[in-house]
């Protein structure tokens, strides 16, 4: 119980850091922000469509 509450802790504090990193890298680069996420969504529709083009 006590080793599965630390992973579980220490899960939480990573994404609350990954969260506030993307929340200030948008605050200080608000177009560059809007790409990345574009690019983000575009990757992730190829990958999408590859997977079902293999099945």
């Amino acid at each position: 119980m006590k080793k599965s509450s630390i992973v579980a802790g220490s899960a939480v504090l990573m994404a609350l850091g990954g969260y506030g990193a993307w929340c200030a890298y948008k605050k200080m680069n608000p177009h560059g922000a809007k790409e990345l996420k574009r690019d983000m969504k575009n990757m992730t529709r190829n990958m999408e469509k590859s997977i079902e083009d293999m099945m």
